[in-house]
């Protein structure tokens, strides 16, 4: 048990410090994408670049915050693993995870592989119990 409350802390730091690493990797792909819709514009002059490039940088600013909204459930997954709470949630992210190559696939699927324990599964039941109790009362 205390191997499996060591391996989900461990778990929770990692997951946090790789949303945090990445925010700052959405944010450069941003910039990246702006610089070369600039770019692109010059080349386009002649024909319709305003509504090229607005579409261009449209895009760029949808995939950064569907960046930042896949960043932001990393992190609160790693929050949930250092809290023993919301196992499904868990473990739908650390799958959705294993997209993002090469770390994202490592930190995945060893998330995932520490989830499937019976062990682990008890301690995040054992806490939603306790959860449930003290709601009750």
């Amino acid at each position: 048990m205390e191997r499996d409350k060591r391996h989900l802390q461990i778990l929770s730091k990692l997951q946090i410090i790789y949303g945090i690493l990445n925010l700052f990797v959405s944010f450069y792909f941003y910039k990246v994408t702006s610089v070369m819709v600039r770019d692109y514009q010059k080349v386009l002059e002649e024909s319709n670049p305003e509504v090229q490039v607005g579409l261009l940088l449209g895009f760029g600013f949808i995939l950064f915050l569907l960046g930042v909204v896949v960043l932001f459930c990393i992190i609160l997954t790693g929050q949930s693993l250092a809290r023993y709470e919301n196992y499904q949630y868990c473990l739908i992210i650390a799958v959705l995870e294993c997209l993002i190559f090469p770390i994202g696939t490592i930190l995945g699927i060893y998330t995932i592989l520490v989830l499937r324990r019976a062990s682990v599964k008890e301690l995040f039941s054992v806490t939603q119990a306790e959860a449930g109790k003290s709601s009750v009362s």
